[in-house]
């Protein structure tokens, strides 16, 4: 029986998935597939190359309060917010990522964007990225924060704008089981945005009408999608890991809150590790 490994994205809260992904590691659990979307996909780099570790993680999140990590300077200067080029280009030569290994490892991985001009997702597999990550950074692009990513012919942005929980695609490739790892926790429900914000894109992304309302279903889809996660987990064909409600993070670039939030994805993976191994064995 085949068992997915389902990623929300989540900017900073993904510290959680983080955690969660070192407790894997550490325990040396491997999944067949990985769907990540956004920042959830990122975390999916180091997971996969084996070098999501608490030093590695603790290295990486003292990098969070660099302008060059994200800020408006880089928005004003290349017009995103993140500076993917010093995330996945600058911090990789610091801390070398094993290249090497995580295109050798067995475990596959299918990276979540949405193309702007169906507004549907596309996914890519292991084998289509490049050096650069592209896509992986296409998955991160958040609407008006960043700059539209031009790949393989497709206009990309957030994976989380089409399919923010990629657990339909993971079904839809055969798995009948999943581990899901959630960024928010289980109370939390998306609500539909503003008339401003319906102005708003509508504005900015003029030359893409699916993309519009791709991102005006968006609540209606998400909610769906932790339906689904819910359904899934009552019917013993998932394992859902979500952060504490009772936990908020107030200051999302402040390393204690982060340390906190990534220590919570460690314990609580380790609470259900029993569970998971079930679905892995």
């Amino acid at each position: 029986m085949s068992v997915g490994l389902v990623l929300e994205g989540g900017g900073t809260r993904s510290w959680y998935t983080s955690g969660v992904l070192t407790a894997l590691n550490e325990e040396q659990i491997e999944f067949p597939t990985v769907y990540g979307v956004s920042a959830g996909a990122l975390t999916a780099l180091s997971y996969i190359s084996g070098q999501l570790t608490r030093n590695n993680a603790a290295a990486y999140m003292k990098n969070m309060r660099d302008r060059r990590f994200m800020s408006i300077g880089n928005l004003r200067q290349t017009g995103s917010y993140f500076g993917f080029d010093f995330m996945l280009e600058a911090l990789p030569r610091q801390t070398p990522f094993d290249y090497q290994t995580f295109f050798r490892s067995p475990v596959g991985l299918k990276v979540g964007t949405t193309d702007l001009e169906t507004g549907r997702p596309v996914y890519f597999e292991k084998a289509e990225l490049d050096e650069k990550f592209t896509p992986v950074r296409a998955s991160c692009s958040l609407p008006f924060l960043t700059n539209i990513v031009e790949y393989r012919n497709y206009h990309l942005l957030d994976g989380g704008c089409s399919e923010p929980i990629p657990v339909e695609r993971s079904i839809k490739d055969g798995n009948e089981k999943n581990v899901i790892v959630l960024t928010q926790d289980v109370s939390y429900r998306e609500r539909r945005g503003s008339r401003l914000m319906d102005f708003a894109l509508a504005r900015k992304y003029k030359k893409y009408p699916n993309f519009i309302c791709s991102m005006e279903r968006h609540a209606q889809v998400y909610n769906r999608e932790l339906a689904i996660c819910t359904r899934l987990e009552q019917q013993n064909k998932a394992v859902v890991l979500r952060p504490d409600g009772r936990f908020i993070m107030r200051r999302y670039r402040d390393p204690n809150q982060l340390m906190r939030m990534y220590q919570m994805g460690i314990y609580d993976c380790k609470e259900k590790l029993p569970l998971i191994r079930k679905f892995v064995s």
